[in-house]
């Protein structure tokens, strides 16, 4: 079996308690965040790290699955089923094979799976992201979807590439250098065109 599971009395003994996987889960949101933020923003030459509170690279991966939900869906059943044949085809050699081994259990299985399925995801979701907007400001296909409207009256209207809590990212047309802007004591409104 690929990830035999352990004895009743071992899993007792050896499980992680709630308190024990919120420092791993916190771990995990951070590498998820730093990854796919500093993938994309480093690819269109943004040092994304520079701009960005712990705030900004914690609540990262949750902006990417609201903005693309069905991300999330289909993390899932792709986990789901690739787990299931796993476990389906490890129980199928169980029977033909020697005696139980000690292993990992079920549902840490499931959590490994999961957790290196999303992870890809992720760094996916932001090399593809970030390519796609590099060759867009390369090849000057800027379609303006933000106006920008400014304290001291000024307004622009440009392509918003993303922001932080307190820095908004942004390229006018025909232009090829990107310009970033605080957010507080500058911008007043932020209109998204359609």
């Amino acid at each position: 079996m690929i990830f035999p599971t352990s004895s009743k009395k071992e899993s007792t003994d050896s499980q992680l308690t709630i308190s024990e996987f919120l420092p791993l889960g916190y771990l995990y949101i951070l590498i998820l965040g730093i990854l796919a933020e500093s993938l994309y923003y480093g690819l269109i030459g943004i040092n994304f790290l520079s701009y960005a509170s712990i705030l900004d690279v914690l609540l990262g991966p949750i902006a990417i699955l609201t903005d693309k939900p069905i991300l999330l869906v289909f993390l899932v059943v792709i986990g789901s089923v690739f787990y299931y044949l796993m476990v389906v085809k490890g129980r199928k050699n169980a029977k033909n094979s020697e005696p139980k081994k000690e292993g990992i259990n079920v549902l840490t299985a499931y959590g490994l799976v999961m957790a290196v399925m999303v992870l890809t995801a992720f760094v996916g979701y932001g090399l593809g992201k970030g390519m796609k907007e590099r060759s867009n400001i390369a090849e000057n296909k800027i379609e303006h979807n933000v106006t920008l409207h400014f304290l001291n009256g000024d307004k622009k209207e440009v392509r918003k590439l993303g922001n932080t809590s307190t820095f908004i990212f942004h390229i006018q047309k025909d232009q090829k250098s990107i310009s970033i802007s605080p957010i507080s004591n500058n911008i007043k409104e932020i209109e998204q065109m359609k």
